[in-house]
């Protein structure tokens, strides 16, 4: 594994060209997501396809980083009810285990053709196949859970879909990494610390601009009590019905799905200058370095303004 000032750099200005608002192409996005412990997971995939309808997004696979056999039928079955069935989906195969208030109800309820989270290949074998298929620095990926699937990533060899290996791939492939992760300044935050050792090797490893959405941001955001207002028919309000009985819910996920697709706009401003630094016991800080290429999300637009962006798009029914 290795870093260097000169790919910080490089890095760097990737950065500064991605934060200006996006414009023409969809974003093309990786949604990287462990939709099982909590339900604000279900919230941002639904924001996706709102953006994917909208012409603003082109997700081209979803990749689960938690064991549960329903949570990939689960995804599927809301993929099929915005229309797009067919995104390959990847999971991890020796990760974390987590239980679900809602992920066995969705997938019994809404029809899918996946049956079990078993069914589909492994998520960093995925990531491979679907990277290798992408114009150079195009993808954006978008992590809203556990960071073993990259972590196994960046562990990959050269296979029959590319003579790259992970980090290489990585570097040709993706534009920047937008993650739900970390407690700015410092802190101890889930996704981080829930699997300590690889979100570490993939931190540390990663060799493009890494944007993170931190625990303060989302905590502000209260949605999904909305959605009682939407048809027993949407999945998404099944999802938040048996997590929470639909009642407003924090919004950690959304951000990072929502900066990863329209860039900072007017509702965040954001820290750079540093890198964010790991644990062992995977509790984090913001240190000051020349190794620049990471950069979080601060505060700008009122958590209440915010709120309604998200939850319109939440909302929003499926294309046609």
């Amino acid at each position: 594994m290795r870093t260097n000032l000169c790919i910080a750099l490089i890095c760097l200005a990737a950065f500064g060209m991605f934060c200006t608002e996006h414009q023409g192409a969809p974003v093309n996005i990786i949604y990287d997501t462990d939709m099982a412990s909590d339900v604000d997971d279900v919230g941002t995939l639904a924001l996706l396809h709102a953006l994917a309808d909208l012409g603003e997004a082109e997700i081209l696979a979803a990749m689960v980083s938690s064991q549960n056999e329903y949570v990939v039928p689960c995804l599927n079955a809301i993929n099929t009810y915005y229309g797009r069935p067919d995104i390959p989906i990847g999971s991890v195969k020796d990760g974390v285990e987590a239980e679900s208030r809602y992920t066995k109800a969705v997938a019994e309820s809404y029809p899918h053709t996946i049956q079990s989270s078993s069914d589909v290949p492994d998520a960093a074998e995925l990531y491979r196949k679907i990277l290798a298929n992408q114009p150079d620095g195009s993808v954006v990926i978008v992590s809203v859970g556990f960071l073993t699937n990259l972590s196994n990533l960046l562990h990959t060899e050269p296979d029959r879909y590319s003579n790259l290996d992970g980090i290489d791939l990585v570097m040709k492939k993706v534009k920047v990494w937008v993650c739900m992760g970390g407690h700015f300044p410092q802190g101890r935050e889930y996704n981080i610390h829930t699997d300590a050792a690889a979100s570490l090797i993939a931190v540390e490893n990663w060799p493009t601009p890494i944007v993170f959405s931190g625990y303060e941001i989302g905590k502000k955001i209260m949605t999904g009590e909305r959605l009682k207002g939407t048809p027993e028919s949407n999945p998404v309000r099944t999802a938040y019905f048996h997590f929470n009985g639909l009642s407003n819910r924090e919004s950690w996920d959304q951000t990072a799905a929502l900066y990863a697709v329209r860039g900072l706009r007017d509702y965040w401003d954001v820290g750079t200058g540093g890198h964010l630094y790991i644990n062992q016991d995977g509790s984090n800080e913001w240190r000051t370095t020349e190794e620049a290429q990471h950069s979080y999300l601060i505060e700008k637009m009122a958590p209440a303004d915010l709120e309604k962006i998200i939850e319109d798009l939440m909302l929003k029914p499926p294309k046609g």
